[in-house]
């Protein structure tokens, strides 16, 4: 169900996705999906859940593999910011935002599957000997979200390769120097 609703989502966008709509689609009533979902804004956040825990699931496997701390971090840079223009999961990200501003019960959810990324960056940052890890995460983070909305929206001044590049300037010298080579 919640892969037919990424499909929907890709295909028409929050605006334009309904209950009946989805409902056809899983051969199911608007009603059981309102009384399983709660509200449109909860399918979201469920759809954003199924997409995260994919993602996060790519990101265990390649960090059970041993990298220098460079590598590690341009993965992890990868894994969080879209693929290109109108990557889905930037997408629907995109969508969350401005509904956490108005729906209360949507504010925790979200900020448990952003602070996941943060403290997964901090965890590696800790590792590779950087001082204050977590607020180095939080800023590295930030920087990310707002490069990353660039390149949902095919701003033509930048890339995955730009983003990294700046991600990486905000690392101490110690931290990368050297580490791709």
């Amino acid at each position: 169900m919640l892969e037919v609703a990424w499909e929907l989502l890709i295909e028409r966008g929050l605006a334009d996705l309904t209950l009946a709509e989805l409902g056809r689609r899983v051969d199911t009533s608007a009603g059981h999906l309102l009384y399983y979902f709660g509200s449109k804004d909860g399918l979201l956040l469920e759809v954003l859940r199924w997409s995260e825990a994919q993602l996060w699931a790519r990101w265990e496997a390649s960090r059970a593999e041993e990298a220098p701390f460079a590598a590690r971090f341009d993965l992890f840079c990868r894994q969080f910011l879209p693929n290109g223009l109108g990557d889905p999961r930037w997408l629907v990200w995109i969508e969350v935002w401005p509904r956490v501003l108005r729906a209360e019960e949507l504010r925790r959810p979200y900020e448990e599957l952003d602070e996941v990324w943060r403290d997964e960056l901090a965890r590696l940052l800790t590792a590779a000997g950087a001082v204050d890890p977590a607020s180095l995460a939080r800023r590295i983070c930030a920087l990310l979200d707002g490069l990353a909305i660039a390149i949902a929206l095919g701003e033509e001044d930048m890339s995955v390769e730009t983003a990294l590049t700046h991600a990486r300037a905000l690392l101490p010298a110690e931290l990368y120097a050297g580490a791709t080579a």
